[in-house]
């Protein structure tokens, strides 16, 4: 491979590529090797593991390199300086074409993920904004709630109320309705009384005026039969013809 597809890297640059250190910058690294442009770290260790075969492939004294628990990162990196004789730098070439095959494959996978989670954070700030936005509407809704429920509790008084009230309506109009045939009743029975109290002082009266002209027409009758003012002696008579002493 010509000296034009190379290019020299840090032993710590590339032991980091290899261990996914985060201290590290690989970015730079990673898109060497694997031809593409890469602007994240996260995205660069996602090739770690391939990166590694591949610098393994070259270098096969950093196949057994490993960085065991507790070690710190500067031991392990010169350690690595020692299996390339103390070099600080060491000249790589990007990956050949099946490798970068397969880790276009995982950058491809890596692009959707990225995609799905920038698509799910912008519709969870979108949903924030809306919550944000219908805070106030939720409050005015709990409080308009808090009056509905009031106004149901009072409509369910107002019923019971109601149904009392109707109650009473019934006993009330039954009352009326006995005291009014009890009315009736009396005043059919006051005028009957009242009927008859007339037709005995109408019988009565009419005794009472035969009675009365049965005694004037009697008194009459003397006053005819009496001797005139006129009889005397000295006295004419009633025709002048006069009889008298």
């Amino acid at each position: 491979m010509a000296d034009s597809n190379r290019k020299v890297f840090p032993v710590k640059t590339v032991m980091a590529l290899m261990v996914g250190n985060d201290d590290v910058d690989i970015k730079e690294i990673a898109g060497f090797i694997t031809g593409r442009s890469i602007c994240c770290n996260t995205k660069a260790k996602a090739v770690g593991v391939f990166a590694a075969a591949w610098l393994a492939r070259i270098y096969p004294q950093l196949a057994d390199m490993t960085q065991p628990e507790g070690m710190s990162f500067e031991t392990f990196v010169s350690n690595a300086k020692a299996a390339f004789d103390g070099a600080d730098s060491v000249s790589l070439t990007p990956m050949d074409d099946k490798t970068m095959e397969t880790v276009g494959k995982v950058f491809a996978f890596f692009d959707d993920a990225q995609k799905s989670v920038a698509a799910q954070t912008e519709a969870c700030v979108k949903l924030e904004k809306r919550v944000q936005e219908l805070e106030p509407v939720a409050a005015q809704a709990q409080n308009l709630q808090k009056k509905v429920d009031e106004l149901e509790g009072k409509i369910k008084t107002m019923k019971t109320d109601m149904g009392g009230l109707n109650r009473k309506i019934a006993e009330f109009d039954g009352k009326v309705a006995i005291a009014h045939d009890e009315l009736m009743d009396t005043i059919k029975d006051a005028i009957k009384s009242n009927l008859k109290g007339l037709v005995a002082a109408g019988a009565a009266g009419a005794a009472a005026g035969a009675a009365g002209e049965a005694a004037a027409d009697a008194a009459a009758e003397p006053e005819e039969q009496a001797v005139p003012d006129t009889f005397g002696f000295g006295s004419s008579g009633a025709d002048s013809d006069g009889f008298g002493f």
